[in-house]
């Protein structure tokens, strides 16, 4: 039961995480960027929301379809980091996203 909530606790944090960036996007856009970055946080947002429902309902299916969801954005953020050569924002997603498969690992042992 516990590893449950760790899991479900390392998906929101990931989630909150993306939500933050795609907050700092929002409030450092151009007119041009605005739009886009617009997108990032109604998107981010919806995540997060749905991070919060294993925390009121134990589903494990939930859980995982919620944190595979995470674990291939923080994949595909940090792919990211790689093509802006920026070392922050390529090892903090991988590293989340491993932590993230690991806990599901765990989960489903």
């Amino acid at each position: 039961m516990m590893i449950f909530y760790f899991c479900a606790a390392m998906t929101f944090i990931s989630a909150a995480v993306s939500f933050g960036f795609s907050i700092d996007a929002y409030r450092s856009a151009t007119t041009e960027t605005l739009s886009n970055a617009m997108y990032a946080v109604s998107r981010s947002l919806a995540l997060l929301i749905a991070t919060t429902v294993p925390f009121f309902y134990h589903v494990d299916a939930y859980l995982c379809a919620v944190a595979m969801a995470m674990i291939l954005v923080q994949l595909f953020d940090g792919i990211i980091g790689i093509r802006i050569k920026n070392t922050l924002k390529t090892v903090g997603p991988f590293c989340t996203a491993f932590a993230n498969v690991v806990c599901l690992i765990i989960l489903y042992m």
